[in-house]
């Protein structure tokens, strides 16, 4: 089972994912803010395989998630709105965002 993050003040759509994960064998842990997903990881040996990140796009500062895995050191390009997934967002659009990437 593949574990993923994500970090979102938004109840609803932590609880939505929560769903939907489970009926796609994804594990989910869900945190509220970037400082809680830090303390996770750092006491947690569990591999992430990716975090999704409560975000703004960069063009048309919609809200969004931008997708990060822990295991790239290389820099983070935040410039390309094709690679945040926008808000609202179906289940099926969830689901494929995360597969593409995980």
């Amino acid at each position: 089972m593949k574990t993923v993050m994500i970090v979102n003040d938004e109840s609803i759509i932590l609880e939505k994912a929560k769903d939907i994960f489970k009926e796609h064998d994804l594990e989910l842990v869900s945190v509220k803010n970037n400082r809680e997903a830090l303390e996770i990881m750092q006491d947690n040996e569990k591999k992430y395989e990716l975090i999704l990140v409560d975000s703004l796009t960069p063009d048309s500062k919609k809200p969004a998630f931008f997708p990060m895995k822990p295991s790239n050191t290389k820099n983070i390009d935040t410039t390309n709105d094709e690679d945040f997934l926008k808000k609202p967002f179906t289940n099926e659009e969830l689901i494929s965002f995360i597969k593409k990437r995980v």
